[in-house]
């Protein structure tokens, strides 16, 4: 009996093929749909079996995503900068917070006495 060869995640070939397929369907699927898409979209994108897909789509790992949809973050990004080319000062302002780090200045407005100095006397000193 010969020795299947295996993959990069120690199963064999089509094992890993078929999962790369996968995880990029979903991807595709994710940016067309809008959201998250069911074993039947992601199985008939593929043209591969439920059965299949569901195993798959158990072990599928986006990193270094936290989330699956963060992949539309490219195109979230890219409609802001069209968005503040075009004036929208909310763009503008939201591209200057991501992207440059600026933030507004805030004012923080204190009630009660000032204190401008406080004087400590060790218990052993004398007042003269």
């Amino acid at each position: 009996m010969a020795k299947k060869e295996l993959g990069k995640s120690g199963k064999n070939i089509t094992y890993d093929l078929n999962h790369q397929i996968i995880r990029d369907s979903y991807v595709k699927l994710i940016k067309n749909l809008k959201r998250k898409p069911t074993i039947a979209e992601v199985s008939k994108d593929c043209n591969l079996s439920h059965n299949t897909i569901d195993k798959h789509i158990k072990e599928l790992k986006f990193n270094p995503l936290k989330h699956p949809l963060r992949i539309l973050s490219d195109d979230v990004i890219l409609s802001i900068v069209n968005s503040a080319k075009k004036g929208s000062s909310a763009s503008q302002k939201l591209w200057m917070q991501i992207c440059e780090g600026w933030t507004e200045k805030q004012v923080i407005e204190h009630e009660g006495e000032i204190i401008t100095g406080i004087e400590y006397i060790t218990p052993n000193e004398d007042k003269n």
